[in-house]
């Protein structure tokens, strides 16, 4: 009886071990995004769907800081309107558009849109640079190569991005969405540090920012655009 009950046992555990197995998965968008902020990349995504009921202006600025100075550099790459009406083209213009594909898929008789800007943070083979790609809904996109500053005179680079806490708009002003900030050497502490909130305060009030020797804000500005009245 007791040789039955091993033997059956036995049976038991084999049967459970050989159900267990590794399957394989489809790659989805979370283990992109893993792996390349592994290998240095950062991507980030901004929603302005908020704002297709108006007119805006929209601007993506790359403000540039030192601890010494303050802000030292401003960019601005003006993309214009935040959407084009089918309405405002020409006959000839909408009769080209539907030849050419370019109206399938358009909602509410908005030809183009910025319903978002995609940030990708990419590192450079010199690591003295970072490069940014910006990307406006569909419209197009920017592409700028940020210089960075050593840690020490070991010419040692690195840098952390982190988001903003975006928590109130008002037209025409600056809404900074991430700051790429570089790392410090801490005398006291004898180490390279960086630390702080993972989010950051949109009115630039933390406390990091006073220590950071020198760093990088993207943000924007939504420029409301006044109906001229007939």
């Amino acid at each position: 009886m007791k040789k039955l009950l091993l033997l059956l046992l036995f049976l038991v555990a084999g049967f459970s071990l050989s159900a267990q197995n590794i399957k394989s998965r489809s790659i989805d968008a979370k283990d992109i995004i893993s792996l390349l902020r592994n290998d240095g990349y950062d991507l980030y995504s901004f929603d302005l769907n908020d704002f297709m009921k108006g007119d805006y202006n929209v601007t993506l600025y790359i403000k540039e800081y030192s601890k010494e100075a303050g802000e030292i550099n401003s960019r601005g790459f003006d993309a214009g309107g935040n959407k084009i009406l089918f309405s405002q083209f020409t006959e000839e213009e909408k009769k080209a558009a539907k030849e050419l594909g370019l109206t399938k898929g358009m909602k509410r008789g908005i030809f183009y849109k910025i319903d978002r800007i995609n940030l990708a943070l990419i590192p450079n083979k010199a690591d003295s640079l970072m490069k940014l790609n910006a990307e406006y809904g569909n419209l197009g996109a920017v592409s700028q190569r940020l210089k960075l500053r050593p840690i020490s005179a070991e010419k040692v680079y690195k840098y952390e991005i982190r988001p903003f806490v975006i928590d109130n708009f008002e037209s025409g002003k600056f809404i900074p969405l991430v700051a790429i900030l570089s790392y410090w050497y801490d005398e006291k502490a004898k180490l390279i540090r960086c630390c702080g909130e993972p989010m950051l305060k949109s009115d630039l009030s933390d406390e990091i920012l006073e220590n950071v020797p020198h760093y990088y804000i993207i943000g924007v500005t939504l420029d409301k655009i006044e109906k001229k009245e007939n």
